[in-house]
């Protein structure tokens, strides 16, 4: 058993960096080109006193610059579909529920197959003690990218041949795109108790990660992906030990077994072997305030979020994406 008080097997250097933070006033003049700016140069940027209206619309005006803006619409229009996050405002929607003292690991938001490029968050109201956004800069030259695996649906055809309705079924219902979602060799099969549709055979699998292309950075890089991150017991292991490193850690009356914590841990499926740390160059400690508006590379920034005590106050961020 992981217990708390045991001294971590990994100790975490992963340094924190404020000058890859670009803090601005909302009543500046050119914000919009000084964002857009600052993430083409890998930054992420704050920007405070913003009202929620002007928060919706400058989420649309960066993302138009990056020609984003019909993704944008498309990520807030699918919000509510699967029931776990509302609409709030244009853009904007609430973040994904948690348990009492539960911390968010560290992620970019999606999968390679949503390919996000963009996130935003706004804090409506931050009291508690804790609740800290912690991002993480993402090292594309570690190592370590070569042992991540990425968990996908995938199919095996066999000798069926599919119609064209048939084809865009498999993408509509299980983003399933062939023939590049053909299962092979190479992926390591979780399950294959996925109804089949049109007799298709489905699997869930862990396929190796490929960079996917920054349009913010215009180049190809690495993502700490949802579907990497969420699905591998290291990285769980990993994000609680940097935040007992870090000091950031609420823990509860009799609890001794940190999976209680980790909001992730039911959908963890196995372990990568990964040195936590040499994921990342550097990472950024916020406390984000009511009216703070944060803007970030969802490709090369990773967002996580600390506990707190429940009753210690009211936390209420919001996340826009595209």
């Amino acid at each position: 058993m992981n217990t708390l008080f045991e001294s971590p097997e990994v100790v975490h250097n992963i340094p924190e960096d404020t000058a890859r933070l670009t803090v601005l006033d909302e009543n500046i003049t050119g914000i919009v080109a000084q964002i857009v700016l600052a993430l083409k140069n890998d930054q992420v940027v704050l920007v405070r006193g913003v009202t929620q209206k002007n928060a919706d619309d400058m989420m649309f005006n960066v993302a138009q610059n990056f020609g984003l803006d019909h993704k944008l619409e498309v990520e807030a229009g699918f919000a509510s579909v699967k029931g776990h996050r509302e609409n709030v405002g244009k853009y904007f929607m609430t973040v994904n529920k948690r348990d009492d003292y539960h911390f968010i690991p560290a992620h970019c938001e999606g999968s390679s197959r949503m390919r996000m490029q963009l996130a935003s968050f706004y804090a409506v109201e931050n009291t508690t003690d804790g609740g800290s956004s912690i991002l993480l800069n993402i090292n594309d030259a570690s190592p370590e990218w070569s042992i991540q695996r990425e968990l996908v649906k995938k199919c095996k055809l066999g000798n069926k041949k599919l119609s064209q309705y048939e084809t865009m079924k498999l993408k509509m219902m299980h983003g399933i795109e062939l023939p590049a979602d053909l299962l092979t060799d190479a992926d390591v099969i979780i399950s294959n108790d996925v109804s089949p549709v049109d007799g298709v055979s489905l699997f869930n699998v862990l396929e190796q990660l490929r960079k996917v292309h920054s349009v913010i950075l215009d180049r190809d890089c690495y993502a700490y992906w949802d579907t990497v991150a969420s699905y591998d017991f290291d990285s769980g292991t990993g994000y609680f030990d940097l935040l007992r490193n870090c000091d950031l850690l609420k823990i509860p009356d009799g609890v001794n077994d940190f999976t209680a914590l980790d909001n992730a841990y039911a959908r963890r499926v196995w372990k990568s072997g990964t040195h936590y740390p040499s994921l990342f160059k550097s990472k950024l400690t916020q406390q984000l305030m009511a009216g703070d508006l944060v803007f970030m590379n969802n490709l090369s920034w990773a967002h996580s979020t600390s506990n707190w005590n429940p009753g210690s106050g009211r936390r209420k961020v919001l996340a826009a994406f595209a």
